[in-house]
């Protein structure tokens, strides 16, 4: 005998759909959410673990900057983060980059290849994208050291500040707003109770 009515085979009655067939919209949401959250969390782990890379060894008395220009390209690349140890003019071999003083531009400092030395002992320098040498030599007291150290994109805030590329700044930003929020709850489906009322016996 069939289980299906006469007529009816292969159908389902109006109102009786598959309760797995319609899924709730805010659990859906939900979801959603919560894949975005954790992998922002997870975009943002890489970041922080760089930023204490390059922050730990100033402890030390070492230093961190922040490579703004192209001038060391591909050596060094916008946004790299360079930590250098102390070090005098008499430690710079040629061919080694120097963390100096900009004699050209008073209050910054730069990160250049060692190319020569002048007769009084200063350093001539050079970006390795640069065609010509630095236009001022570096007198031996700006050296302030030597780079050991480089940790790729940590900088990329402050070269997107300096250089007015706010969108990469505000992606970033919503980045780490999405990380540091919560996970949205879902909705709790609420069952009704059924009271039950005990029966007296007469």
């Amino acid at each position: 005998m069939s289980p299906f009515p006469h007529g009816c085979r292969g159908r389902v009655a109006p109102g009786a759909a598959d309760e797995h067939s319609v899924k709730s919209l805010p659990g859906i949401v939900a979801r959603a959410a919560g894949v975005a959250v954790a992998g922002a969390r997870v975009l943002l782990v890489v970041p922080v673990l760089l930023v204490l890379w390059s922050v730990v060894p100033t402890v030390f008395g070492w230093r961190a900057d922040v490579i703004m220009t192209g001038s060391m390209m591909p050596a060094l690349r916008p946004g790299d983060v360079v930590v250098s140890r102390p070090a005098a003019a008499a430690e710079v071999a040629e061919g080694a980059i120097v963390l100096v003083r900009n004699p050209a531009r008073p209050g910054t400092t730069l990160v250049h290849r060692t190319v020569g030395r002048t007769a009084d002992g200063s350093l001539v320098t050079r970006g390795d994208a640069n065609p010509v040498d630095d236009s001022t030599p570096v007198p031996a007291a700006a050296v302030l050291g030597l780079p050991r150290l480089r940790v790729p994109w940590v900088g990329l805030p402050l070269v997107w500040w300096a250089t007015g590329r706010y969108r990469p700044l505000a992606a970033a930003g919503a980045v780490l707003l999405l990380a540091a929020a919560g996970r949205p709850e879902p909705r709790r489906r609420h069952r009704a109770r059924h009271r039950v009322t005990p029966a007296v016996a007469t």
